[in-house]
């Protein structure tokens, strides 16, 4: 049973042709006539649509996800940069200071509040203007006891 075609002519721009022509691949398309036939489809579908998100989401989706993963790499790869480095102060740090446990403890809960209440702005000179207390003082420029 054959369907009831209806010819139109239809005049495209220099552009217009070179776009359809290098984007019927991409559809699967075998001929001109099937392309335009899809794209005028989806056209009408997209403005007769009170949602249009059946139409635009999974392009939308296949952008976001590209996006989002090439963010969350860049991130992943900075944290652990970041981690790196902490790590080695940490560890040049213990190995200046000898820290009770019942003071790493205060110094922890201490930290806590502080990023609780400050947040995004926690700096280096607010903790200095209240630095956790120690049992002893180390003087960095000669490495002796006080």
């Amino acid at each position: 049973m054959s369907e009831e075609k209806y010819r139109y002519t239809v005049r495209l721009g220099p552009d217009t042709e070179r776009m359809v022509r290098e984007a019927m691949p991409k559809d699967n398309c075998q001929s001109l006539n099937e392309f335009t036939e899809n794209a005028l489809r989806f056209y009408a579908g997209y403005l007769g649509a009170k949602d249009a998100s059946e139409y635009l989401a999974p392009v939308l989706s296949q952008v976001l996800h590209g996006t989002l993963d090439s963010f969350g790499a860049h991130v992943n790869r900075n944290l652990f940069r970041l981690s790196v480095e902490e790590a080695k102060t940490w560890n040049i740090i213990a190995g200046m200071f000898k820290v009770s446990p019942e003071q790493l403890k205060y110094v922890h809960g201490k930290a806590v509040g502080e990023v609780k209440q400050l947040g995004d702005r926690l700096t280096y000179e607010k903790v200095y203007a209240d630095p956790y207390p120690l049992e002893y003082s180390l003087d960095l420029l000669t490495g002796e006891d006080e």
